[in-house]
């Protein structure tokens, strides 16, 4: 269930951001910057092991104090909003600093959770390290456009 319904809400933000692609294919962009098709498949990957992360956590809900669920959620959100301040809004500067917010935020999650829910951890850690590349990539286009 974790899994369908994170995969549900990247499709819906794919759906609502997509309309903004003309605008995204006319920016200048690093040599690293992946074709198109690399990033749905990525996300589809990044997303299953953040469910995972998630139901994990779930699962030992009644073991923590809570701290580590609420940032792996505050995380999540900072993940689902950067595609509206990139996409929707075009605010490119923002979403680099939005991503580095994230990218904190997951690193703290990581960090906290590690002794009691390592496996969550574990699971996240991909997720940072796209979402480096992905704060270099969204920097770039700033700093090219």
């Amino acid at each position: 269930l974790w899994i369908v319904v994170f995969q549900a809400i990247a499709v819906l933000i794919g759906v609502v951001t997509s309309q903004n692609m003309d605008w995204y294919h006319t920016l200048a962009k690093s040599v690293l910057n992946p074709p198109d098709i690399v990033f749905p498949i990525v996300w589809t990957a990044l997303y299953i092991l953040l469910a995972l992360a998630g139901w994990k956590m779930w699962e030992q809900r009644k073991a923590n104090e809570g701290t580590a669920f609420r940032l792996f959620w505050m995380q999540m959100f900072l993940n689902w909003g950067w595609s509206f301040i990139f996409f929707e809004f075009k605010l490119v500067l923002l979403g680099f600093f939005w991503i580095l917010a994230l990218n904190f935020t997951m690193l703290v999650f990581i960090i906290y959770a590690w002794k009691n829910h390592r496996l969550a951890s574990l699971l996240v850690l991909p997720t940072l390290l796209w979402g480096s590349f992905a704060a270099y990539l969204n920097y770039s286009i700033w700093a090219l456009n």
